[in-house]
């Protein structure tokens, strides 16, 4: 009867044991993960530094930097290799991967502008917007041997 107790006691104990290995195991499972905190934005670095064309200094007293200010949108689509362009009436193009992207409102809405003769995909996107004649070219390199040419006219 004594050797009965002790192995219902040695029992007990191990299956005590085993339920609290079991549940440190599972600690934290069934709560969900709090967020990630929000990236840090970049911010400018304090101060001007003004360089030429050489890549020494230039005097601020003689040189201004220009007042710019930088808008940031979505364009709707992933860019690799983004190029950007720019043509006379104001319209911005982008090429993302294969899609050329255009918006005529200063980036606040884009539009997928590339013709049904168009690569539909791509190794390498390229764009291009002719400062003459305003012709934006998108390039897109077809594995290793060639190129693939779609232009606006």
């Amino acid at each position: 009867l004594r050797h009965r107790a002790v192995d219902v006691d040695m029992r007990a104990k191990v299956l005590l044991i085993g339920i609290l290995m079991l549940s440190a195991s599972l600690a934290g499972c069934f709560k969900p993960d709090p967020p990630p905190p929000p990236p840090e934005e970049p911010t400018l670095p304090d101060g001007i530094f003004l360089t030429g064309p050489n890549g020494e200094s230039l005097s601020l007293a003689l040189y201004q930097p220009l007042n710019l200010s930088f808008v940031f949108s979505s364009v709707g689509e992933d860019g690799a290799e983004p190029s950007i362009g720019v043509t006379s009436s104001g319209c911005i193009f982008f090429i993302a991967f294969e899609k050329v992207m255009r918006s005529c409102d200063h980036g606040q809405s884009w539009e997928d502008v590339s013709g049904w003769m168009c690569a539909f995909q791509t190794n390498d996107p390229w764009g291009w917007v002719d400062p003459v004649t305003d012709r934006i070219f998108n390039v897109q390199m077809q594995g290793l041997e060639t190129s693939w040419i779609c232009y606006s006219d």
